[in-house]
């Protein structure tokens, strides 16, 4: 109850008057309903009263008295918790900490760090993976702005903001850090942010390059070149590094056909390992990527030189045999339109026979623009630009070249941010608020060509012959990116938030 029990000595006190008979029933009692209040709490059941005095009845009065009285203060003290007073409160223990929820929501995006869907390459033209539109590129190519990868992310921000229609970039360098860390990574998400789209490079300077001369390759063969500068091993470690959808594309190789044209087929090998890579990638259970990794599209730069006589057959070639050894864009790097009139000419030739070749992949001016030393005033009008999907629909895109880095390109004067602009750059830009309309196509069925044996005179060896090589880590199910999506069945993705 609410009123404190009596100890033992306060009990005795108060009824000391009582005989010896009577101590010994009282007592009894309270043995009794103590035992019975207990039953809850032990396991072995209490013995009744009567029970209890049969089984001591040898003990003395006093004996009996001192019993009892002992029972009645555990009774008293015990029913302290069972009666209405609260029992006292324990020391309290910290709660255990929040368990992790993790919540699970459907997005048509890649994730909830991303808005752009990746393009993907169906029949001879580009589309937008999420709306199945036709993607039309239009872009510039980046400077080299340094270590400071805030530094690349505000030119990228000025370009934007003086383009908005913009949506590509292309990228020829990278910091250090984006080959052995995330960093670049805020970079792609900025891009993402403003709507733009990134060819990655797929060939590096320091390693993993393509040679550009016969004597840097032991052997001098395709093979000896291929293995050369380890590009193998760089290309999938951009793989690795730029698993992201608004990674357009990855440039296997920038005009490596202008001096080792002979030595093509290490190419054609390059892009076989680094889709096997891919798929590898894709199905391996040691894989971090296993059943999302993205067929990341491959492009090669082609050089301009020779014109449509060496151009056409290396395309042929890049796109000949299976998909699994063929590029997904063949890019041009076209510095024809040096006049208005004749540059004209020039691209509705180009424009007319990818059209009618109707390749299995994209057609792409990785480059375009004429040096300006060979323009009058040495300003390019960029009057290309004008209506340029209307005018060339057989021709995906095009990333300006450039915004810095060669004098005879540059439409600014440094590689950064605050750089100033010069006219050849207000030309440019002008003509991007002048681009007209884009057409739409639906994909259709595309011819894969043969692959020839000669290209301007030179044999052209079986790429079967370059045999695949060991890079490492790089090359293992552990050197694999992570994903940047949890895909579904139907190719959307569940963003994980934890």
């Amino acid at each position: 109850g609410n009123k404190p029990a009596p100890t033992p000595t306060q009990f005795i006190s108060q009824n000391g008057a009582m005989g010896s008979a009577r101590a010994v029933i009282f007592f009894a009692i309270a043995a009794f309903v103590l035992a019975t209040s207990l039953q809850g709490c032990g396991n072995k059941p209490a013995p009744t009263p009567t029970q209890f005095i049969s089984q001591n009845g040898a003990m003395g009065s006093a004996r009996a008295v001192i019993f009892f009285a002992i029972a009645a203060f555990v009774l008293a003290t015990s029913l302290q918790g069972c009666g209405n007073k609260p029992a006292p409160t324990p020391t309290p223990t910290p709660p255990p900490s929040p368990p992790t929820t993790t919540t699970t929501t459907t997005t048509t995006t890649a994730s909830s760090e991303w808005t752009l869907p990746p393009i993907e390459v169906k029949g001879s033209h580009l589309y937008d993976s999420k709306t199945g539109k036709e993607f039309r590129a239009k872009g510039i190519g980046m400077p080299n702005s340094g270590e400071d990868v805030k530094e690349w992310i505000a030119v990228l921000q000025r370009i934007k903001s003086i383009a908005s229609n913009l949506n590509v970039v292309r990228l020829y360098g990278l910091p250090t850090c984006a080959s052995v860390s995330d960093c670049f990574k805020a970079f792609m998400l900025e891009a993402d942010k403003l709507g733009v789209y990134v060819l990655a490079p797929g060939t590096g300077t320091t390693w993993g390059w393509l040679p550009g001369s016969a004597s840097a390759c032991t052997p001098a063969t395709a093979d000896g070149c291929y293995k050369a500068g380890a590009v193998l091993g760089w290309g999938q470690t951009i793989i690795q590094r730029f698993n992201y959808p608004n990674t357009l594309a990855i440039v296997v190789g920038n005009e490596f056909d202008m001096q080792m044209l002979p030595f093509i087929p290490a190419l054609k090998a390059y892009v076989r390992d680094l889709k096997a890579h891919m798929k590898m990638c894709n199905t391996n259970d040691a894989s971090l990527t296993k059943g999302q990794m993205r067929s990341i599209p491959l492009m090669y730069a082609c050089s301009d030189d020779r014109g449509n006589e060496g151009v056409f057959p290396k395309a042929d070639y890049m796109f000949c045999d299976t998909e699994a050894t063929s590029v997904d864009i063949f890019g041009l790097n076209v510095e024809r339109w040096c006049d208005d009139s004749a540059g004209k000419v020039v691209y509705d030739g180009i424009n007319s026979f990818i059209a009618g070749r109707q390749y299995p992949g994209s057609f792409f001016f990785s480059e375009m623009g004429c040096s300006k030393t060979n323009v009058a005033g040495h300003v390019r009008t960029w009057t290309q630009v004008h209506d340029f999907f209307n005018d060339f629909p057989a021709i995906d895109g095009f990333t300006a070249y450039t915004y810095s880095g060669n004098k005879d390109f540059d439409m600014f004067d440094s590689p950064l941010a605050n750089a100033t602009e010069n006219e050849d750059g207000q030309h440019f830009f002008s003509g991007m608020k002048a681009l007209g309309g884009e057409p739409q196509t639906n994909p259709v069925p595309s011819k894969r060509p043969t692959c020839p044996s000669t290209i301007l005179g030179d044999a052209i060896t079986s790429y079967h012959d370059v045999q695949t090589y060991n890079t490492g880590p790089a090359g293992e199910p552990s050197g694999c990116p992570k994903p940047y999506q949890n895909s579904n069945d139907d190719g959307r993705s569940d963003v994980v938030v934890v």
